[in-house]
């Protein structure tokens, strides 16, 4: 299993973290979730008998709900999932790149406004790549709750940034 967990974190290890960082709206306590269960999964002698990358996500889920449970939800009340994110470097004539950064606080803006368990759908669905039976079994939820909660939220993300333009 742990060749597998190789691969698996080296093809999704930015949507893994991106995951994390969704729900601890911490940069340190992500990468904290993101290895912590791996350390948990590397130590596990089981096997799946589902989707791997689905048990992996979910594995790092659930490490990144500890982390808010041992912080205390009142840390986390605020924070921007954007806060730490490292300034990019542009590669646009300067007008462009304004728009682009306004574009994308308009869509941090309203991602951010999502309920959680909808934000972290979208962040795998489109962040991390899953398929919508991955995300369900890594939620553990249902997958037609699930392909409705996406659509909803995408929904909402366009309402949202169309009221704010």
């Amino acid at each position: 299993m742990t060749g597998q967990l190789e691969r698996i974190y080296t093809q999704h290890r930015q949507g893994l973290y991106t995951l994390a960082l969704t729900i601890t709206r911490s940069a340190d306590a992500a990468e904290d979730a993101v290895h912590e269960a791996f350390v948990r999964l590397c130590r596990s002698r089981q096997t799946t008998s589902g989707d791997p990358v689905a048990y992996v996500f979910a594995a790092v889920r659930n490490a990144a709900i500890d982390q808010i449970r041992q912080r205390g939800r009142a840390d986390r009340q605020h924070r921007s999932i954007f806060a730490d994110a490292p300034p990019t470097e542009p590669v646009t004539p300067p007008d462009e790149a304004a728009a682009e950064a306004e574009r994308d606080h308009l869509v941090r803006q309203a991602l951010e406004a999502l309920p959680d368990a909808t934000r972290q759908i979208i962040v795998m669905k489109l962040y991390a790549g899953l398929t919508f039976d991955q995300i369900a079994a890594a939620c553990g939820q249902p997958l037609p709750t699930i392909a409705s909660r996406y659509r909803r939220g995408l929904d909402k993300l366009r309402s949202s940034v169309e009221a704010l333009i």
